[in-house]
């Protein structure tokens, strides 16, 4: 059988994201030890990943297609809900690993440029980019919306609401309402008759879980 020249990299690829993990949830990440952890040598995370910030962004890409597994094994009644149950999964991860999450998406966040765009600043992007496409073909947001745009004004509520967590402002049952109020009221500006009634049961639903909630400036 013959082995791809690039499936060893592969393998010391992946070895490293695992370490890489693992490390986050009891330590701050050293790229020395890490490179120990995955028995690999002191220069093979730099020349498979380039910068521990892109180490990052691998590891928040494996986190999203983890949820996209998830996602895809449960049932819904139309991709609205699907992208609200997405919200709902992954409160349930940060819930699970907050170490590893607080890591990971401090430096994701803290480290991109002032003027990266939103899709670029957020690794996971193309995951919700697809699921606001579904709503739209599914016709439960008016067509002429650009979901692009769509995407990034959600992206700008996601980033905020992490930052606020990451920095011990917010816990996740706030967080979770918070996303979930920023899409709802998002999605209303541009919904269909269809699903207008279940947005604004929505919208109350959340109102009553943020009321008296405060952001800690």
């Amino acid at each position: 059988m013959t082995t791809r020249p690039h499936a060893g990299a592969e393998r010391r690829k992946q070895a490293i994201l695992i370490a890489a993990r693992d490390m986050l949830n009891r330590e701050p990440l050293s790229m020395r030890r890490l490179a120990e952890a995955a028995g690999v040598s002191q220069a093979t995370p730099y020349n498979l990943f380039g910068s521990k910030r892109q180490l990052f962004v691998e590891l928040y890409a494996m986190q999203r297609a983890e949820l996209a597994e998830k996602l895809n094994l449960s049932e819904h009644p139309h991709a609205l809900s699907r992208m609200f149950y997405a919200i709902h999964l992954f409160g349930s991860e940060l819930a699970a690993e907050p170490t590893f999450f607080r890591a990971l998406l401090g430096t994701i966040y803290a480290s991109a440029p002032d003027d990266t765009p939103a899709q670029e600043a957020e690794p996971g992007a193309a995951f919700w980019l697809q699921l606001v496409r579904d709503i739209q073909a599914e016709g439960l947001i008016d067509p002429a919306v650009n979901p692009d745009a769509f995407t990034a004004n959600f992206i700008y509520i996601l980033s905020g609401a992490m930052i606020d967590w990451v920095n011990n402002r917010a816990s996740l049952g706030p967080w979770e309402a918070a996303v979930g109020y920023g899409l709802t009221l998002a999605s209303l500006a541009v919904a269909t008759p269809r699903i207008r009634p279940e947005l604004e049961e929505r919208r109350q639903q959340y109102e009553r879980q943020l009321a008296g909630f405060r952001i800690g400036l």
